[in-house]
């Protein structure tokens, strides 16, 4: 695909401008695009690139919402903070569902296991009520199918529970989900707004946002190499949507209180004894935060980490200590493992924009606020890629009562072909090696990172898009420096 001169934007009125193209940006496009609406979405990277490609891959049933930090008897007393956490984990349940239904080949299904532990927080009856309570919300139209089974049943049918350490009471046994390919959620959801009207712009920065009468006037500048220009878009409004970048939005950003707290995630990718392939755990770790072992092919992936991070998303990076702990909390569950460093593939980390009360404590729900000064320009906190559908409805239903329902565009057939690589290459927005590799095909979440077949597509991609050799040579680079960049090796 030739991308045209970003000047050539230059002087566009749109009805709105979504600044990020990460899972809640690409939903809201399709959502207003399918409504009637004029939209632009820009992002200074690539589709999805940003905190989506940094999950933890799990559709989450959202018991862990449910958990409490204070202790259980002030749930009484709490009632405000009960019916937020019910609330959520129903939209999560629902989107869930909604997943599950409408997008199967982005989706795995794997068999999880909850153990009940003589000491653990939170006892036995309540996790059961907790799981039976998250179904029901659910409305039990993609079951967990959970059961209790006696701690010899359990080891008859998965190795993975006949390992787990300490005092077993009993396990719990559900059916759980997993993004296949969380990326190719975010590249799907963009081009279906494509094809419904929408525009997209990727490689773009927003320079500055500005009021000006009835209109935000938005300046965007290059990112990507080669591309050329500047351009000042207007837009009757504009929906900041930039996850834990939020508050560094310029002009869009919050200019008192942060309306993020980024919560930092490590995950740590490892392989495990093969028989325990296929199977999942989850638990709480024994500083009462939620802990995962994910299945993801042949190897699994341990965490996370729930710290607090404020400084620039772009530096978050796995510290050691994070590795520590997570291999700790393995070895506390496995003791007969032994995991060390040495069993360790990769590690990465991702920062979870979650909402704040004045810019202070966390607020579990999504919200979609609005600066007193800043009429027209919501900001979109607290989504997670699980929640993205969910937010977006929420931006679309803000925006009609806004600017009014429009009469939503002739349907047409919006193809699903097979993601070839000429198709790729000529139709789906790729800019960078690392597009292509990360984003639009499967070889970037292989055990190698993708790095065995860089060199044969970069060539590929150098033919498709008209590259010279000395940009095919830095397309290498750049890969090789932002896989380094994403993903730790031991």
């Amino acid at each position: 695909m030739n991308r045209s001169p970003l000047e050539g934007l230059d002087g566009d009125i749109h009805d709105v401008v979504v600044i990020g193209a990460g899972a809640v940006g690409c939903a809201a496009v399709r959502q207003l695009s399918a409504r009637g609406f004029k939209t632009l979405l820009v992002d200074r990277g690539d589709v999805g690139a940003g905190t989506s490609s940094r999950s933890s891959r799990m559709l989450y049933s959202g018991l862990g919402y449910l958990a409490t930090r204070y202790p259980i008897y002030q749930m009484i007393f709490r009632p405000f903070d009960m019916w937020q956490r019910l609330t959520y984990t129903r939209h999560v349940m629902q989107c869930r569902t909604e997943l599950v239904k409408e997008m199967p080949g982005h989706l795995t299904r794997h068999r999880f296991h909850y153990p009940f532990r003589k000491g653990d927080r939170y006892p036995p009856w309540l996790v059961d009520m907790g799981f039976r309570l998250v179904e029901a919300l659910g409305s039990w139209k993609v079951p967990l199918a959970y059961q209790r089974l006696t701690p010899a049943e359990a080891a008859r049918s998965s190795p993975l529970a006949a390992d787990v350490g300490g005092r077993l009471q009993g396990v719990g046994v559900f059916e759980e989900y997993m993004y296949a390919w969380p990326e190719r959620i975010c590249i799907d959801t963009a081009l279906d707004a494509v094809a419904r009207g929408a525009r997209l712009r990727t490689y773009t920065e927003v320079k500055n946002v500005k009021r000006e009468n009835d209109f935000w006037t938005i300046t965007l500048g290059k990112t990507a190499p080669e591309c050329q220009g500047v351009a000042k878009v207007k837009a009757r409004m504009v929906i900041n949507a930039a996850g834990p970048w939020v508050d560094r939005v310029p002009g869009a950003g919050g200019d008192q209180a942060s309306r993020v707290i980024g919560i930092k995630g490590v995950n740590v990718m490892v392989r495990l004894p093969e028989n325990y392939r296929g199977h999942g755990l989850e638990a709480f770790s024994r500083k009462g935060e939620p802990y995962y072992v994910f299945p993801w092919r042949d190897y699994h992936f341990i965490g996370p980490t729930e710290s607090v991070f404020t400084d620039n998303p772009d530096k978050v990076q796995v510290e050691d200590a994070e590795i520590d702990y997570i291999l700790d909390e393995a070895d506390h569950l496995f003791p007969t493992v032994n995991l060390t460093r040495a069993d360790i593939l990769h590690c990465w980390c991702g920062v979870r924009p979650t909402s704040t009360q004045g810019g202070e404590s966390t607020y579990l729900p999504v919200r979609l606020s609005e600066m007193p000064d800043k009429p027209d320009l919501l900001t979109l906190t607290g989504s997670t890629i699980m929640l993205h559908r969910h937010a977006a409805r929420l931006i679309a239903k803000r925006v009609e009562s806004r600017l009014g329902k429009r009469g939503a565009p002739p349907r047409g057939v919006i193809m699903r072909q097979p993601p070839d690589l000429e198709r790729i290459l000529t139709h789906e927005h790729v800019v960078r090696l690392s597009d292509l590799i990360r984003r639009r095909l499967p070889d970037g979440l292989d055990p190698d990172l993708g790095c065995t077949r860089a060199e044969k597509l970069s060539r590929i991609a150098a033919a498709h898009l008209g590259w010279s050799e000395t940009r095919r040579q830095e397309e290498l680079r750049h890969f090789n420096e932002d896989t380094e960049k994403v993903y730790r090796k031991p």
